[in-house]
């Protein structure tokens, strides 16, 4: 590890048995809830054709966010700095994604950070004590990947520089370490993820992209990492890996990402979430008309529309339930008071022989 008279005291690596993972927000994805977002995308930028192609692709797909590299080099390809910058940024607004580049010099970290939601420190630059430094000031949420010989020990305390200055929002990336056999040389180690998780607070993904070996290793991997207990996923993922000018042929195509994405059961748990808020919008409407029903009843009788008494009782019942499902009660007694705010309006809007068309 390399010397520094102003490296953080490294502090004892065993985590409290009563901290929680911290929770890492980009955009509207969350690391270390229970989820698992998917990261997807090129090793580099390249034009503005493939990355709104990827883009789209893996959005389509279910992927959480999208990553490029906008400082790569490859055979006799040019990095794209700036511009690439700005390609990513468009394709990730034009897909809905968050977006994630990697940030190799100081120098570029102002454009980073003015162009992409998430910034990374790749293994290179792990022990890169001063751009560690400079990354967790921008206030940025940061991913930290581990060197291919560092031990975790040393990983977490590179993340210390991060967390020094006062940038909490950290995440972990295990993408390999450097082995014996040539074959699996910098695959991923999957023993790294749980000892991490009881050894740290930070949520931990997993890049399953191995500099050799092949990318039909990826899925396999993406699998056991995910059994092992993994944050979340990085998939690097190009229209055609065969013609890819950086990569080191670690990329699968849109095809094979989806059918990874199937078998993590990414887009069965969207589908079954887009079928609940399809019910969510019935089962208002259902309210809605039982509610319109019972105000012209209560109209023919000459009986008052609104008993605040029963809509407290009512609120106060349904943030006792969401209790007990594990929903915060303050949110459920929110939604209630809006349902109900709702209904009335319905009601008043019935009453006067009023349509939704009138509004």
């Amino acid at each position: 590890m390399n010397g520094d008279i102003n490296e953080p005291i490294l502090k004892s690596h065993r985590r409290p048995d009563d901290l929680s993972t911290t929770l890492v927000d980009v955009g509207d994805v969350r690391f270390g809830d229970g989820s698992y977002p998917v990261i997807a995308g090129p090793a580099a930028v390249e034009s503005e054709e493939q990355m709104l192609a990827v883009a789209i692709g893996v959005a389509e797909a279910g992927a959480s966010m999208l990553r490029a590299g906008a400082n790569r080099h490859g055979d006799g390809f040019r990095r794209l700095g700036g511009e690439g910058l700005w390609l990513l940024e468009r394709a990730g607004h034009a897909a809905g994604l968050p977006t994630l580049t990697e940030v190799v010099d100081a120098n570029d970290l102002d454009d980073a950070a003015g162009h992409a939601d998430m910034l990374e420190v790749g293994p290179d630059n792990m022990q890169n004590f001063s751009l560690l430094r400079d990354v967790g000031k921008m206030g940025k949420p940061v991913m930290l990947h581990r060197g291919s010989s560092a031990t975790i020990d040393e990983w977490l305390m590179a993340a210390e520089y991060v967390l020094a200055e006062g940038n909490d929002a950290v995440v972990l990336c295990e993408r390999g370490s450097r082995g014996f056999d040539p074959r699996t040389s910098d695959t991923l180690d999957i023993g790294a993820i749980p000892v991490v998780q009881r050894m740290s607070h930070l949520p931990v993904v997993i890049d399953p992209a191995p500099s050799r070996g092949g990318s039909d290793l990826i899925a396999p991997l993406a699998l056991a990492g995910r059994s092992a207990g993994a944050d979340g996923l990085m998939v690097l993922v190009h229209p055609d890996p065969e013609t890819a000018p950086a990569g080191n042929g670690a990329q699968i195509d849109l095809a094979a990402f989806s059918i990874l994405m199937d078998r993590l059961g990414i887009p069965s748990l969207r589908d079954e979430i887009d079928r609940i808020d399809r019910e969510m919008v019935r089962l208002v409407a259902r309210r809605l008309r039982s509610s319109i029903e019972i105000a012209r009843i209560k109209t023919t009788r000459g009986l008052p529309l609104r008993s605040p008494d029963r809509e407290s009782e009512l609120i106060a019942e349904v943030a006792e339930d969401a209790a007990r499902h594990g929903v915060d009660p303050g949110f459920a007694a929110e939604l209630m008071t809006l349902v109900l705010d709702h209904s009335r309006d319905a009601q008043r809007r019935a009453l006067h022989g009023e349509t939704p068309e009138d509004r």
